[in-house]
């Protein structure tokens, strides 16, 4: 050590300083650049990458609905931009800084693929209202209640038809119930017996039809559900399916990719983002 760094401590310390620099002289910067300490007077000098990319937005928002993710699409897409709709987990995701495509003036130039928007489709609440008890069989009593409470989402037959045979399946509570059969008329005829021996009969269709939205923001549709019935002399167990709504989901899921697409004027494929 130099007698100047034995007796001025700042010099032993500045000693110090640079050799620690010249040991580890590669300091890494923002967007991958890398930089170099010289000798001379130690000045950072950037190591120059033919592969780095330009600095680029890293964003990856979550959207509700489709017109939030046409409107982010739409001020931040570019020639390369792309949708992709994964109909397993019920997305759709802008790509907004994806790779150039073979047409451009430099083919094949890759993009950082940072910047990205999607739509997460969610259930709506009256869909979920009724999914929880579909294929269920519950107490005539429970099913009456959830009839009555859920009959303005019925188009076929009428609400108040519904709300009747709510009240009807009520009015029957702890009677013996003895078969089902089904009518000419596409209703099933339940037959019950009263503690006195009194035979009777109650109507209830085979089908019903609701007009609710599947998915939170967007539109009702049409979805048809089958009555489910197990008449026994322990009382009555109700319920229903549905019919085909998994097609419905899935044509509802093409439906609102396709507007994006024609929202935003970006292709969309299907599949599954990489």
């Amino acid at each position: 050590m130099t007698e100047t760094a034995q007796t001025d401590p700042r010099a032993a310390l500045d000693v110090a300083l640079n050799a620690a620099r010249l040991a580890d002289p590669v300091i890494e910067g923002e967007h991958g650049k890398r930089f170099t300490f010289g000798p001379t007077d130690f000045k950072l000098t950037e190591i120059p990458n033919p592969h780095a990319l330009p600095p680029h937005i890293q964003a990856q928002p979550v959207v509700d609905d489709a017109q939030s993710l046409i409107t982010y699409a739409n001020r931040f897409s570019s020639a390369e931009s792309l949708l992709i709709a994964d109909i397993d987990s019920l997305r759709v995701m802008a790509c907004l800084d994806y790779h150039a495509g073979n047409q451009d003036s430099e083919p094949l130039v890759p993009g950082p693929r940072k910047h990205t928007a999607t739509l997460q489709l969610r259930e709506s609440e009256e869909f979920k209202r009724w999914n929880e008890v579909q294929g269920e069989l519950i107490d005539q009593m429970a099913f009456a209640e959830f009839l009555d409470e859920n009959a303005s989402d019925i188009i076929d037959p009428e609400p108040t038809v519904m709300i009747e045979i709510a009240r009807d399946l009520e009015a029957t509570q702890g009677v013996n119930f003895k078969s089902s059969t089904r009518l000419q008329t596409g209703e099933r005829s339940i037959v019950y017996e009263t503690e006195t021996h009194t035979k009777g009969e109650m109507k209830v269709p085979t089908q019903f039809t609701l007009q609710i939205p599947l998915f939170a923001g967007e539109a009702p549709v049409d979805i048809t559900a089958s009555f489910r019935f197990r008449p026994s002399a322990g009382g009555l167990k109700l319920g229903f399916v549905w019919r085909r709504v998994e097609y419905r989901r899935q044509a509802e899921f093409q439906q609102v990719a396709t507007r994006i697409a024609e929202g935003t004027g970006l292709p969309v494929v299907f599949g599954r983002p990489a």
